[in-house]
């Protein structure tokens, strides 16, 4: 592995994870029991590698999908069921597309050079970003993400154009495609696995992480305004039109 790499027990056992899955207990329903899924996953995942990295893989992408789940239910009872309502929670494809559209958003960040820590005078977590004028510091929330470029935003995370929708199903349908290849037998033969399954399962367990603690902000502030929730929400509901929503009905439903 080369410098800088985290693994998925690393990932997990960071004091901001930690911070997010302490905070797990603060949600509801389906968003509460779908995280504490993701998490119960993420630690089969690392528990079977050795034994299985095929198995430890796609358990690590089920997790994923329960974050998802976890994401989609919270914003559902929390002002944004207008787009959120039309995620099927049993489609792998379209739960896929909101993976992947995170995963697209913390490159985003990343490039942004954000850093993230746990507030030192609040039961929130803060963040750090570099901006002409010097850093800003501040609590970070959904609310401080803004898609697009600097149009009079004197602060929080503008995280630039996001990635276009064909971009977004495209790589959503090689997901799709690559968990049932993990899964499923064909007539030429079994599954061989990733090539890289540590750096996958790492991956997943970021995404994860990061999809339940996009629920925990929603439960525990639920009065902020999220525009970005909406407009992640509404370019998906535009790729599966684009898309076609029969093909996103009928495959991978479970």
């Amino acid at each position: 592995m080369r410098a800088g790499f985290k693994s998925s027990s690393e990932i997990l056992n960071e004091k901001i994870s930690q911070w997010i899955i302490s905070k797990i207990n603060s949600l509801k329903s389906r968003a509460k029991f779908s995280s504490i899924n993701a998490i119960r996953f993420l630690h089969w995942s690392n528990n079977i590698f050795d034994v299985s990295p095929i198995v430890a893989s796609s358990t690590a992408m089920h997790a994923t999908e329960e974050a998802v789940a976890a994401f989609i239910a919270a914003a559902q009872v929390h002002g944004h069921k207008e787009y959120a309502k039309k995620i099927n929670l049993h489609n792998h494809k379209q739960k896929a597309l909101i993976s992947i559209f995170a995963q697209r958003m913390s490159l985003l960040l990343a490039q942004g050079k954000v850093s993230i820590a746990i507030h030192p005078k609040q039961d929130v977590l803060a963040y750090r970003v570099l901006t002409e004028e010097g850093y800003h510091y501040d609590a970070l929330h959904l609310s401080s993400f803004h898609i697009g470029t600097k149009d009079g935003e004197d602060s929080g995370i503008l995280l630039g154009d996001p990635p276009s929708l064909d971009a977004v199903a495209n790589e959503a349908n090689r997901v799709s495609q690559a968990r049932n290849k993990i899964m499923y037998a064909t007539e030429n033969g079994l599954s061989t696995g990733f090539i890289n399954p540590e750096r996958e399962i790492a991956r997943n367990t970021a995404l994860s992480i990061g999809l339940i603690w996009a629920a925990v902000d929603m439960y525990m502030h639920p009065d902020h305004n999220r525009l970005i929730v909406d407009q992640v929400l509404s370019g998906l509901a535009e790729v599966m039109a684009k898309n076609g929503r029969k093909s996103c009905e009928t495959e991978g439903n479970a």
